[in-house]
């Protein structure tokens, strides 16, 4: 019997994968109302990605997809983060310095606004 084990840069690709998915998922939790004209079904699943996400964001809950990264980056021999996944992109990207809760709390609110001023407009513009 053959044990195939990966490599640190297999688990670096999955730990990419995963930030990439999440990073679509938080996009599609912001702008994903701009699909909902297409059909039913991408109503639906943007209102349960909406949903999920304003919630765990009020919630002050982590997501499973930052501890399945982080997992598959301590795998490769990389160091994992702290935190939440928007905390640790967004103090990457120099526009942090908000302890996590404010952080959190505020994106949630700027998820909520985005939604409802997306939302308004569709429902304006097909009415």
């Amino acid at each position: 019997m053959m044990e195939s084990r990966m490599t640190a840069k297999g688990y670096r690709y999955l730990a990419d994968a995963v930030k990439w998915f999440h990073a679509a998922f938080v996009v599609f939790a912001v702008l994903g109302a701009l699909l909902a004209p297409l059909g039913v079904v991408w109503l639906v699943l943007h209102l349960a990605v909406l949903a999920w996400a304003v919630g765990i964001n009020f919630g002050g809950w982590t997501c499973p997809l930052t501890p399945l990264e982080n997992r598959f980056r301590e795998a490769s021999g990389d160091r994992g983060y702290g935190g939440g996944f928007i905390e640790h992109y967004v103090n990457k990207a120099g526009l942090g310095g908000l302890p996590r809760r404010t952080l959190e709390v505020r994106v949630a609110w700027l998820i909520l606004a985005m939604n409802v001023v997306l939302y308004a407009l569709i429902a304006w513009i097909a009415w």
